[in-house]
């Protein structure tokens, strides 16, 4: 087994995140491992599958104990949920068994009933989601015990629920509802169950596929938990943008990227649009996206903001973790050195020699101290940079087209992320209604402006492919000269022939027929 991939190690470092800082820490710990080690072995080329496929499963199931322990029962199930469509794990048998058996003890077998069978046999025509033939038998035993003691008929063979379930499964097809009539039993909560795992009514399943989709619905609770994570994970930042950031710096001491996307306090805003500091076309796309919403009604703004929301807070959260790295103290060192001054009698002079070399020394620390510090924290606020990047790139936010460290796209990105600071923010105060509202009138408004400018712009562009050829000029008649030859006196004159005239210009035959119109109308008259 390779020893990057090794479960114990990081079972232990979420025990002791528990016991240090409590359950939020040991989730981070899971969750940065299993993003890591699922990503390494679905699109990685080095790392092999089936050696990494039992050390993930071992996370899931103590990722999920984790929860069971603290009592957070529905986190519990989602983790479940999460490790039986994972990609590398999803079909190891002993994840689907636990989950069926912690729902059992839930109180909720007919769920419990379910998983065994998406497990045995699969939804429609997709088949056994478990596949290893010693961890069909397994669950097939579990699954019969289970109904014995459920239907309390200890009689019951496995060959008779196999039967049963197979007859079912050929008939309607899919596994959605309960097995058969006399299989079926109800999710009854136990004594000891909370409100979350009250028995709710059975609804049609809303999934097509063999693995259900993943749906999050971000809220302020559960944001602050998943920045932790993204802070985590943003220390893989890929080498060749760390070699972009080594050619920015140079031979200077590296900085934080300035301007970062994200402020504490959000800007003020002359137009909530933010056309003025983004120009129009950009803050229309920014509109068109707040105010879009999906098919079954359901706003795409609000999921966007919320993203918004959520690179916020890790900035909060990166700048409380510096500020929190503490230089040495200073106050106290003085205090240590005055002390010892005090005690020295005859010895005073030399005790001051002493102090006083070692504040130089205690100085000289300090000064390289901070330097390490400012350039540790210039490349963890890079690496959040990057994190903030893919994120927003990921969800088409104007202006982010993937990681960069160029000054001036950073620059821009910073503004596109001032107007949805101050939209979030916006939101928070007015409701999502008003807020809504209000962006559909700076649609139409801005709409509007930008038609206009199209319009424009055709229009000169019109006026560059045609040019005028045919422009009227003044005709210009130039008076000729006349020179008057010089005659010697007794000399016979030479005969020179005059001067040509210029010929002036054709005149239409349209003016010509005027003219002579009007020259017949004159002579008549006089």
């Amino acid at each position: 087994m390779n020893d990057q991939y090794n479960s114990r190690s990081i079972i232990a470092a979420a025990e002791a995140k528990l016991a240090s800082s409590g359950i939020g820490a040991a989730q981070n710990v899971y969750q940065s491992a299993l993003l890591d080690w699922v990503d390494d072995a679905t699109m990685g080329d080095t790392v092999d599958l089936e050696s990494v496929r039992g050390e993930v499963a071992n996370l899931w199931l103590a990722y999920a104990g984790l929860n069971r322990r603290s009592n957070l029962f529905k986190s519990a199930t989602e983790v479940y949920e999460q490790a039986i469509n994972c990609p590398v794990a999803g079909e190891v048998g002993k994840i689907w068994l636990e989950y069926a058996q912690f729902l059992e003890e839930r109180g909720r077998p007919r769920t419990s009933q379910k998983v065994y069978l998406r497990a045995l046999v699969g939804e429609g025509n997709t088949g056994p989601a478990v596949k290893n033939a010693e961890d069909q038998t397994l669950l097939w035993n579990a699954f019969l015990g289970m109904m014995q003691t459920l239907r309390k008929n200890p009689s019951l063979t496995l060959e008779d629920l196999k039967r049963a379930v197979e007859q079912e499964h050929s008939t309607i097809g899919e596994v959605g509802g309960a097995v058969t009539a006399n299989l079926t039993v109800p999710d009854v909560p136990t004594s000891n169950a909370t409100a979350e795992e009250a028995p709710r009514p059975a609804k049609r399943s809303r999934w097509n596929k063999k693995a259900p989709e993943e749906t999050e619905t971000l809220n302020p609770s559960n944001i602050e938990t998943t920045a932790g994570v993204l802070i985590t994970t943003s220390k893989n930042m890929p080498p060749e943008i760390e070699t972009l950031w080594h050619a920015r710096d140079g031979g200077s001491f590296p900085s934080p990227p300035d301007p970062p996307l994200f402020t504490a306090h959000p800007p003020k805003l002359g137009d909530p649009s933010g056309k003025d500091l983004i120009g129009n076309e950009t803050a229309l796309k920014l509109l068109q996206m707040l105010t879009a919403k999906t098919q079954d009604g359901k706003s795409v703004g609000s999921a966007l903001l919320d993203l918004c929301n959520a690179c916020w807070m890790m900035a909060a959260l990166k700048e409380d973790e510096v500020a929190k790295a503490q230089i040495a103290d200073t106050e106290s060192l003085e205090s240590n050195l005055d002390a010892r001054a005090s005690v020295a009698g005859g010895a005073l002079a030399a005790v001051q020699q002493a102090n006083e070399h070692e504040r130089a020394q205690f100085n000289t620390q300090c000064q390289v101290q901070r330097e390490q510090l400012v350039a540790s924290s210039a490349w963890e606020f890079r690496k959040l940079l990057y994190t903030q990047q893919v994120l927003l790139s990921s969800a088409h936010l104007p202006g982010f087209t993937g990681p960069t460290v160029d000054s001036t796209v950073i620059a821009f990105q910073a503004k596109v992320c001032s107007v949805m600071h101050s939209a979030f923010y916006l939101r928070a105060r007015v409701g999502e209604t008003s807020h809504v509202n209000m962006l559909n009138k700076q649609l139409e408004s801005l709409q509007k402006i930008v038609a206009t400018q199209l319009v424009g712009i055709k229009m000169e562009q019109v006026d560059q492919q045609y040019p005028t050829h045919f422009q009227q000029q003044p005709m210009q008649y130039q008076q000729p000269i006349y020179q008057v030859p010089q005659v010697s006196i007794g000399v016979t004159p030479v005969f020179q022939p005059p001067p040509a005239f210029p010929l002036p210009p054709a005149m239409n035959p349209h003016l010509m027929q005027q003219n002579q119109m009007y020259q017949q109308q004159f002579n008549q008259q006089h």
